[in-house]
C-alpha cells in the first residue's frame, strides 16, 4: 500500500467514523457479505456512512496480539455469530479507526474496547467499500480497498 494513499485514507476514515455509531446491519443474499450503517447524530452534514463488506471479517473483544494478514487467517464465523457480533456493538460510539501496514485492513474500535476488523487483502477482488452514495445523498466519499494492497479514496475538494 503507498504511504500517501495509507495516509489519505486514514485521515478520511477518521474523519468520517470517529464518534459515529454502528446502527444499521443489511445482510445480502451472499453469506460473506454485509452492509453497515454508521451514523453520526452529533452532525448534519456528512452524517451517514455504509461500510459494505465482501470478505472475513470478525469482532475481537479486545486488542489482539497479531491481526490476521489475510482472509483465510480471519476466524470463521456462522451468519448468526456475525450478527451476534454486529449485536455486541450496536450504537456504541467510533473511538479510533486505522489501516493494516501492508494491506488495507479496516480496524475499527469501539468505546467498549471490541474491535471490528475487516480484511484487506485479496489479490483480485474489492474487499471493503466505504462511502455515503449508499445513503441516498449525493456521492462525496467513497474508500475501497482495492486489489493487490493498496486503498482509494474519493472525496470532496475541500478535504485535505
Amino acid at each position: 500500500m503507498k504511504i500517501e494513499n495509507q495516509r489519505l485514507a486514514e485521515k478520511a476514515l477518521q474523519y468520517l467514523l470517529v464518534g459515529s455509531q454502528m446502527d444499521g446491519i443489511k445482510f445480502t443474499c451472499e453469506v460473506s457479505s454485509i452492509s453497515l450503517t454508521f451514523t453520526h447524530y452529533d452532525r448534519k452534514e456528512d452524517d451517514a456512512f455504509v461500510l459494505t463488506i465482501e470478505t472475513e471479517w470478525t469482532v475481537y473483544d479486545d486488542v489482539p496480539l497479531v491481526y490476521p494478514s489475510s482472509e483465510k487467517e480471519v476466524p470463521a464465523h456462522t451468519e448468526e455469530q456475525h450478527f451476534k457480533h454486529i449485536w455486541d456493538v450496536k450504537r456504541q460510539k467510533v473511538v479510533n479507526v486505522q489501516l493494516g501496514h501492508r494491506s488495507p485492513h479496516l480496524i475499527i474500535s469501539f468505546e467498549s474496547g471490541s474491535i471490528l476488523f475487516v480484511n484487506g487483502h485479496d489479490l483480485n477482488y474489492e474487499c471493503w467499500q466505504l462511502g455515503d452514495h449508499f445513503a441516498g445523498g449525493s456521492c462525496d466519499w467513497l474508500l475501497v480497498a482495492t486489489p493487490g494492497d493498496d486503498i482509494a479514496v474519493w472525496s470532496p475538494e475541500s478535504f485535505e
